[in-house]
């Protein structure tokens, strides 16, 4: 067994409604805070009870909505610049993975200064201001991971915030907040936690406390996800809104592997969704994998749901991949040829950014340049 550490410094708290009891949690936080938000969501008015939650506590607060998808170090430093203008003493991030990395990358800088650059690499000699965390999707692990991912917007690649001071104070995991979540949102983002459990338990870096979160995170993900996609039923939203925060403790203190390396590079580049980056290239990267650790993709297999009685290991394993390529092919996930701004020349440039990010070398195959071009290629062709 390899040497390892766990570190879970965030309080997580499930429950219904959970998230009208962020301010509970703030008045132990500070006097003033800063709701971060995008506009999608805001506008939807699934932030309106939070706020009204804060005002009927007369705690006064900000809203910082300059969010996108994958968040940018010119908005974060935006965003910083006007927290500590505003006074903010600590923040509430409300939304997906881009909303709680740019809260997380906002408090970076408000606590140890200078721009994002001089933030990445585990370079923080402070913690962030003190963050609430609210998921309103069942894909980002960020509430419970000690990272920010940044789009280098000078360098088109994504760079990372790392380190023990990258943690949220408070996870408030509320399965209402899925109850109207679109569909194609929830199936992307919900094969993305299936994306983080499977590679948190087949990468080089797994540990038997990862493994423990990861194995149960996808078989509660094979369980509930298409029912939820298809029904929205109770259970299933508190299924995969705990699922997805298992998975994210399990690669955040595990590692990923090929799959993030492309989808960081897809999003860098092309700024394709993190989550939907992810879920177009999971079957095809776990196929790759399987000769680096077929006994852990036939326990994967396993924990999805397949009858693997009479099966050899290596058929086991490849069984698995079967049913994560049917899962996603009923949610209806898209595939990589279908994607307009892809285009191969930019095939050389992309592989070479997956080549080199730091969890390819955590992937039970070594993918080198030249493999995840081939792969490019292939997927572009259309012969998945």
């Amino acid at each position: 067994m390899n040497d390892f550490q766990f570190y879970m410094p965030t309080q997580i708290v499930y429950s219904k409604g959970s998230m009208l009891k962020a301010p509970e949690y703030a008045r132990e936080l500070g006097t003033k805070g800063l709701i971060v938000s995008d506009k999608g969501l805001i506008s939807t008015g699934l932030v309106d009870p939070l706020l009204k939650a804060f005002d009927d506590a007369g705690m006064p607060y900000e809203v910082w909505s300059d969010i996108v998808p994958n968040p940018r170090d010119v908005d974060i430093e935006r965003g910083a610049a006007a927290a500590k203008e505003m006074g903010i003493d600590y923040m509430v991030a409300v939304g997906g993975g881009s909303a709680i990395d740019t809260a997380k990358a906002m408090g970076a800088i408000l606590t140890n200064g200078g721009r994002c650059e001089d933030c990445y690499n585990g370079k923080l000699t402070k913690p962030i201001t003190p963050l609430i965390a609210v998921p309103t999707t069942c894909g980002t692990g960020s509430e419970v991971t000690h990272e920010s991912i940044v789009n280098n917007t000078t360098t088109l690649v994504k760079d990372c915030i790392w380190g023990k001071y990258v943690s949220v104070s408070v996870a408030l995991l509320d399965p209402d907040t899925l109850k109207n979540l679109p569909p194609k949102v929830m199936a992307q983002t919900g094969i993305d936690a299936l994306t983080h459990a499977v590679e948190a338990y087949v990468c080089k870096a797994s540990n038997p406390f990862t493994d423990a979160l990861a194995i149960k995170a996808i078989s509660m993900i094979s369980d509930a996800l298409i029912r939820g996609v298809e029904t929205k039923a109770d259970d299933t939203l508190a299924e995969m809104m705990v699922a997805s925060c298992m998975a994210g403790a399990a690669f955040g203190n595990s590692d990923v592997a090929s799959v993030h390396s492309i989808a960081e590079a897809l999003g860098g580049y092309y700024d394709i969704a993190h989550g939907l980056a992810n879920a177009m290239m999971l079957p095809a990267v776990s196929r790759l994998s399987i000769p680096g650790a077929p006994d852990r993709y036939a326990d994967i297999a396993a924990a999805l749901g397949v009858d693997t009685t009479g099966m050899s290991v290596e058929e086991a394993a490849n069984a698995a991949v079967d049913r994560i390529q049917e899962m996603c092919d009923t949610l209806g996930i898209p595939k990589f040829s279908e994607m307009p701004m892809v285009d191969p020349k930019d095939f050389p440039r992309l592989a070479h950014t997956a080549a080199n990010a730091p969890e390819t070398f955590d992937n039970p195959v070594l993918m080198k340049e030249e493999d995840f071009e081939a792969l490019f290629e292939k997927l572009y062709s259309g012969k998945e």
